[in-house]
C-alpha cells in the first residue's frame, strides 16, 4: 500500500509532464509565422549622433548604422531569426551630386519558422539607399514549384484590395517578365517573383522601387 502511495505522485508528475509536452508540441504546430508582403522586419537601426539634437537624421552614414541584435527585433521575429548580417557603403550617386548610403541587411532564419504563401522562408534580404529599395523574402523552394503558387497569392491579395479601392481587376494580373512574374504597385516600383539567380533551389519574392 505504501508503495502505491509513493508511486502515485510520481505517476501524476509524469502525466503532467507528458501533458505539458503535448501542449507545447501543439502550440509549436500553430506557431508558424505567416508573412504576406509589405511586412518585412526592421533589421538595422541608426545610432544617435553626437550633435543629433534637432530630431532624427534622415540621411545617416554607415558610421551611424548597425545591425540589430536578435533581441532588438520585433517580438514575432526574435525566435525565428538566427542572425542578422550587415553591409554598408557610403558612395556617390551616378550623377556624383548626392552622397548615397547603400545598406544591405540579411536575416538568416531558423528552419520551419516562417512561411510566405505556404512556402518556407529561409532568409530576409533588405537593400536600401536614398534612391532605391529592394526587399526580399527568400523561399526554400524552386521557382517551378513555388512561382505559380506565389503568383496566385499575390494576385488574390491584390484583388482583395481592389474591392475597397474600385481598381480594375486587370491591374492585379502578374505579367511574365524575364524569368518570372511582375506586378506594378506604383509608378516607382512593383513586385517581382523569380528564381534566385544564385541558387536554383530557391525563389525570390521581391518588392522594389527606384526613383
Amino acid at each position: 500500500m505504501e508503495c502505491r502511495h509513493l508511486l502515485a505522485p510520481a505517476a501524476a508528475g509524469l502525466l503532467l509532464m507528458a501533458g505539458a509536452r503535448v501542449r507545447a508540441e501543439e502550440a509549436g504546430a500553430v506557431r508558424m509565422m505567416q508573412v504576406a508582403g509589405g511586412d518585412f522586419p526592421a533589421l538595422v537601426m541608426v545610432v544617435p549622433g553626437e550633435h543629433a539634437t534637432q530630431g532624427p537624421d534622415t540621411m545617416p552614414g554607415c558610421d551611424r548604422i548597425r545591425a540589430r541584435r536578435v533581441d532588438e527585433l520585433a517580438p514575432g521575429w526574435r525566435t525565428r531569426v538566427a542572425r542578422v548580417e550587415l553591409e554598408c557603403e557610403d558612395t556617390l550617386a551616378d550623377d556624383e551630386q548626392q552622397t548615397l548610403t547603400a545598406v544591405t541587411a540579411r536575416a538568416v532564419l531558423h528552419p520551419g519558422g516562417v512561411q510566405f504563401a505556404g512556402q518556407p522562408v529561409t532568409e530576409v534580404r533588405l537593400m536600401d539607399s536614398q534612391r532605391w529599395g529592394d526587399h526580399q523574402y527568400v523561399l526554400a523552394a524552386p521557382f517551378a514549384a513555388a512561382g505559380p503558387i506565389v503568383r496566385r497569392f499575390v494576385e488574390e491579395a491584390c484583388l482583395a484590395r481592389t474591392l475597397a479601392e474600385e481598381t480594375p481587376a486587370t491591374a492585379c494580373t502578374m505579367l511574365a517578365a524575364d524569368d518570372g512574374f511582375y506586378l506594378a504597385s506604383s509608378d516607382a516600383g512593383g513586385i517581382w517573383v523569380h528564381a534566385d539567380p544564385d541558387d536554383a533551389t530557391r525563389t525570390l519574392y521581391v518588392e522594389a522601387w527606384a526613383d
